[in-house]
């Protein structure tokens, strides 16, 4: 059961991703904040906290107080690390909006990358950013992420279009969602495959619409990334697996891979 059958339902329902970023989260929070105000929905923030090392619960509470916010932001602070994926869902499950939409705490994306996708709420079922990832013309090229972490985007969309049959142009990053969607297609995966899976997923159903729209990456500027831990690069190949799978309409029974 989600709270839209508790308190009335809202347009829009932020998960702001949170795992040792004591650094970075108020910048993040901020970036929420003006970016939706330049909008009329009427929206929650969900910050999930992933058992934070640092003090980053401590700032985010710190954050909501100063700035009279409470009943707007929501802090979920996890006693044990449960990885983004595990979190995305239950913050789609938790959440009341209509539409779902996901930034990271580490503030990569300013207003202005956030804003084209905002703008076309409503307008589709999904609304796919991408960022025209080049690994040597900056012509065209709005991902300003190191050459690693662009040749890595480069080859996992490729791999990710050769397995589904789907031809977006990235798997990843703000993707807008109807919640609904993300709450009847949910993935028992900790790993940054996770949306990749989803969209998959949910692009196999025919009567699904989605907008693509192009818009400009940054690296984090403080802290080191996930994106090459064992951990992640298992569940990702997990991810892989079954979106080839699903090509076929067949979904293995997905085992909590966190535990």
């Amino acid at each position: 059961m989600t709270n839209q059958s508790l308190s009335p339902p809202l347009d829009l329902t932020v998960f702001v991703t949170c795992y040792d970023e004591q650094d970075l989260i108020t910048n993040a929070l901020d970036t929420v904040r003006q970016v939706i105000q330049l909008f009329p929905y009427t929206y929650e923030v969900l910050i999930y906290d992933d058992c934070s090392r640092d003090k980053s619960v401590q700032v985010v509470k710190d954050y909501i107080a100063q700035n009279k916010l409470q009943g707007q932001f929501e802090l979920v602070a996890n006693k044990t690390n449960q990885g983004i994926g595990i979190n995305y869902f239950r913050a789609a499950e938790h959440g009341r909006g209509e539409y779902f939409l996901i930034i990271h705490g580490d503030n990569a994306l300013p207003v202005d990358s956030l804003k084209p996708v905002l703008k076309l709420l409503g307008k589709a079922d999904i609304i796919a950013p991408y960022y025209g990832t080049r690994l040597f013309s900056r012509k065209f090229n709005c991902d300003h992420r190191n050459f690693m972490r662009r040749l890595l985007s480069i080859v996992f969309a490729q791999i990710v279009r050769l397995l589904s049959g789907h031809e977006l142009r990235y798997f990843n990053g703000p993707v807008l969602h109807k919640r609904e969607n993300v709450c009847s297609h949910r993935i028992e995966s900790y790993g940054l495959g996770y949306q990749a899976e989803l969209l998959c997923r949910i692009l196999n159903n025919p009567a699904i619409s989605y907008l693509e729209v192009k818009i400009h990456n940054y690296d984090r500027t403080s802290g080191p990334t996930s994106a090459f831990k064992l951990r992640n690069i298992i569940s990702v190949c997990g991810s892989l697996w079954r979106i080839f799978l699903g090509r076929f309409n067949y979904y293995p029974n997905t085992l909590n891979e966190s535990g």
